[in-house]
């Protein structure tokens, strides 16, 4: 039996889903990965379009910059920063990679921390570097839950520690990360603090100055509802001096007699090439998130959490691997008769989304089976109790179908 917490997110549910072209068409249980657009950013992205058809792209463009920087202002004032220290980027990876390079060049025996769900490209990119220049890339530990043990984290600070790098919540599994925490410890140390808010921007409350990080990033097309291909790196503004991009443009610097100025905010890090529909869209997606009210979408999206954990456990033999109260939108599970990637498949067939996510998302993360794929199911503040009930009743029945063993 489907249950239900009280509402009290003061959100109008069913004017937003009709405000969402892809409803009711889809079942959707994958806002982690990509959230429906909603109709003010199409009607964004279209609007631009019409313009570059109407002129060139250029012109559109010079039209449009007041309004690109009323975006960065909303995103300023989504995670209480300021206009300058935001940076747009083309999505996630974009702007950490952008950070790290620009970062002080890590030295033989250095060492950096990264948390145990971290996103298997932050780790990549890392490991990379580390190996290159004769680093140490480590582990922060994990308790048995999954969920960091801060104790331990405390206990591996050293002089020689140049970075942690925390991904809020992991694309693997839905606990939450302390940030806070962490950040009280990396400030403490002087240690520079990196935050992938990948999964966390659009479903918990952000405040940078809470946090205590020099570095947070966050892609446009996940829980904001925004367009592919856009995201936002937010640099505190006590490091910017200390940044130094690994490559330049007319955009982030200018040359000068006798040397090179760089931008004296985050626009630095930005590319000179970019799409201003695309960022004119994540300009309508993070207006409406702001509208919406952080508390009041976090209120509701842990309440769908709920919801859907409490349906998916009572189907036989799936195993759900986040424990205690919602910390997010994810919930994980698997099966030991299907595959991953199967069930998401059959369910696809349903036109019900979910995502099957493979070791590789998080390499470092040990909790339960090390090397086993899941199926991940995220929710947002659309998802109703149909579609929770449509999820459990169609996956009920493909696993009834599969093969024993």
């Amino acid at each position: 039996m489907l249950t239900s917490l009280p509402q009290g997110h003061g959100l109008d549910v069913a004017a937003l889903r009709r405000a969402t072209p892809a409803l009711p068409g889809v079942v959707h249980f994958n806002s982690a990965g990509s959230g429906l657009l909603p109709d003010e950013v199409a009607t964004a992205l279209q609007d631009h379009l019409a313009r570059e058809l109407r002129s060139d792209s250029s012109a559109a463009a010079l039209d449009v910059a007041a309004d690109i920087e009323d975006a960065r202002e909303e995103a300023a004032r989504l995670i209480g920063a300021t206009p300058s220290e935001i940076a747009f980027t083309t999505g996630n990876a974009d702007g950490w990679n952008a950070a790290l390079a620009a970062l002080p060049a890590l030295r033989p025996g250095d060492r950096v921390l990264v948390s145990s769900g971290e996103w298997g490209g932050n780790v990549l990119t890392l490991a990379q570097e580390c190996a290159r220049v004769g680093a140490r890339l480590e582990r922060i530990p994990e308790l048995a839950d999954g969920r960091m043990d801060v104790s331990g984290l405390s206990q591996m600070i050293d002089a020689r520690l140049r970075l942690i790098a925390v991904t809020w919540i992991g694309a693997h599994l839905g606990h939450a990360a302390p940030v806070e925490t962490v950040g009280r410890l990396a400030r403490a140390h002087g240690i520079p603090y990196f935050v992938d808010a990948a999964q966390a921007a659009g479903v918990l409350p952000v405040d940078v100055a809470r946090i205590g990080c020099d570095v947070l990033t966050f892609p446009g097309r996940k829980s904001l509802r925004g367009p592919k291909g856009t995201g936002i790196l937010y640099v505190r503004e006590g490091i910017l001096d200390g940044l130094r991009p690994f490559a330049l443009n007319l955009h982030a610097a200018s040359a000068v007699t006798g040397g090179i100025v760089l931008r004296s905010d985050a626009g630095r890090l930005e590319a000179a090439e970019f799409s201003p529909g695309l960022r004119l869209g994540l300009g309508a997606a993070l207006a409406l998130a702001n509208r919406l009210g952080a508390e009041a979408i976090r209120e509701r999206v842990l309440e769908r959490s709920a919801a859907l954990r409490a349906a998916l456990s009572q189907i036989p033999g799936l195993v759900l691997r986040e424990e205690g109260p919602p910390e997010s939108h994810i919930t994980t599970f698997h099966h030991p008769a299907l595959c991953p990637t199967k069930i998401q498949h059959a369910l696809a067939q349903r036109d019900i989304l979910i995502k099957a996510m493979p070791a590789q998302v998080a390499p470092y993360a040990g909790f339960g089976t090390p090397g086993r794929a899941v199926c991940r199911a995220s929710v947002s503040y659309l998802t109703e109790d149909e579609e929770i009930a449509r999820l459990a009743e169609v996956l009920t029945g493909i696993l009834v179908e599969a093969p024993a063993g």
